[in-house]
């Protein structure tokens, strides 16, 4: 029986439409390229591409290159969320359901004042979630597992009894279900995940 919910923000709760891809991706070459003090290009992004393949994360391949857990969300946070974010129907109706159902709470690698941020972009409201653990409260950002296993202390629970909601395989998923934990990946499809909804609301059906 799952008895509290854990959710990622930043592709999870929020809608990556092209155009935010677009500006965050070039973020991530630029920002590459400049700590390589080299001129982006063709190449540059596929190295990058490898390392985040081999990694797992824009912050572990930063970590990778000797930078700090938060160097690369300091980063992230010069985006103008405002310009791509916008609340999501289906998204909040869902939340406001479940949390009548189960405790909710958030598990991201975002830094805290850009999880209140997003949060009020996306019309969601923070006091839905018992705890909200950002990466400056742990030691290393995920893929790492510091974070999760301060979801299970924070829970009082046994790993089984928590579901982790997250959009990507490799920082959500993999690491999730290394802790013990029941795993929920959405927007898309992976047998790696014990459950796999397309549609977000359809998380409900677990309930």
């Amino acid at each position: 029986m799952i008895k509290h919910i854990w959710f990622d923000v930043e592709g999870t709760l929020t809608i990556r439409s092209d155009e935010f891809n677009k500006a965050h991706n070039l973020l991530r070459y630029k920002t590459f390229a400049e700590v390589l003090g080299k001129p982006l290009s063709k190449e540059l992004k596929q190295e990058y591409e490898d390392l985040y393949a081999k990694y797992g994360s824009n912050s572990a391949v930063f970590r990778s290159l000797g930078y700090s857990s938060d160097f690369w969300q300091r980063h992230f946070n010069t985006l103008d969320k405002k310009k791509y974010y916008a609340p999501v129907k289906i998204i909040c109706t869902t939340l406001e359901k479940l949390k009548e159902k189960v405790q909710i709470s958030i598990f991201t690698n975002l830094k805290p004042d850009d999880v209140e941020n997003t949060l009020k972009l996306i019309n969601v409201d923070k006091d839905w979630f018992k705890f909200i653990i950002t990466g400056d409260d742990i030691k290393e950002r995920k893929p790492a597992l510091d974070g999760f296993y301060s979801m299970i202390k924070c829970s009082g629970l046994h790993p089984e009894e928590i579901l982790y909601v997250g959009d990507r395989v490799k920082v959500d998923i993999l690491p999730a279900k290394e802790a013990g934990m029941k795993t929920c990946l959405v927007w898309n499809k992976s047998s790696e995940a014990d459950f796999s909804f397309e549609d977000f609301e359809h998380i409900l059906s677990l309930f």
